[in-house]
């Protein structure tokens, strides 16, 4: 919700948010104002902002594009982080029933959430502290789920067709400029297809190899959820047309 003045009432007066608490404006900038905040048991202070949802109470701000409901529990909380991280390039994964552990680009974006799933409430945010940690590895977001590999036709199968077979995947470094178009897979991690990288050439690519490589700032490849199916003519032709070439 933000800024908001002293004097006018809140979306939160009214609800039970153990933590709350405001900032006042006539310490900082913005004098006359308030603004919303919840203070966890770890010590963890994080922006709160009002929802048109009930159930979900209101959204706690964590970092970057992470926002999650204060009400619910683990699982939902999961599936929308995953979503956000999917999105952004975050890392997100389930440690227990009752809490989720997520990673940003920053080594300041690091926590794990509690939730507290009978009673549909958030109650901790915990900031785990790498900077001590010279390598941080972040576990990566699932490359080729298994819903998406079943539809992908075998390896072999679009000799005849040449660069008139159809890619129907793409992986891309966010923090680069390479990306892999997937045309054929083998069923358990070889893949056919159009590399864009220092070349523009058709060649195989492991999904293992690929889960593990880091970009110049350390970020994961990852899935582009918005490709749309086009042939390894089209993509080839597309990318020498924007390197200059015919």
């Amino acid at each position: 919700m933000g800024w908001t003045e002293q004097h006018e009432p809140s979306p939160f007066d009214d609800l039970p948010i153990e933590g709350l608490f405001f900032l006042y404006g006539d310490l900082m900038a913005a004098q006359g104002e308030k603004y919303p905040m919840i203070c966890f048991p770890s010590g963890s202070e994080c922006d709160v902002w009002e929802t048109s949802d009930p159930k979900r109470v209101a959204v706690v701000h964590i970092f970057g594009e992470l926002d999650l409901p204060l009400g619910g529990d683990c699982e939902e909380a999961f599936t929308q982080a995953k979503e956000i991280a999917s999105a952004c390039g975050y890392a997100v994964r389930k440690i227990a029933q009752d809490r989720l552990e997520v990673w940003g680009h920053d080594k300041y974006d690091h926590f794990i959430i509690v939730y507290d799933n009978p009673n549909r409430r958030m109650i901790d945010v915990i900031w785990v502290d790498d900077r001590a940690k010279k390598d941080i590895r972040r576990p990566t977001q699932e490359l080729l789920p298994p819903e998406i590999a079943a539809k992908l036709p075998p390896l072999y199968n679009g000799e005849k067709l040449g660069l008139n077979a159809l890619a129907q995947v793409k992986f891309f470094t966010p923090d680069g400029a390479w990306s892999w178009y997937l045309s054929e897979y083998d069923g358990v991690d070889l893949c056919f297809g159009l590399v864009v990288g220092f070349e523009i050439e058709l060649g195989y690519f492991s999904v293992a190899e690929l889960q593990e490589v880091r970009g110049a700032l350390g970020l994961p490849i990852e899935r582009d959820r918005f490709f749309t199916p086009q042939t390894l003519g089209e993509l080839q032709a597309k990318h020498r047309r924007e390197r200059g070439g015919s």
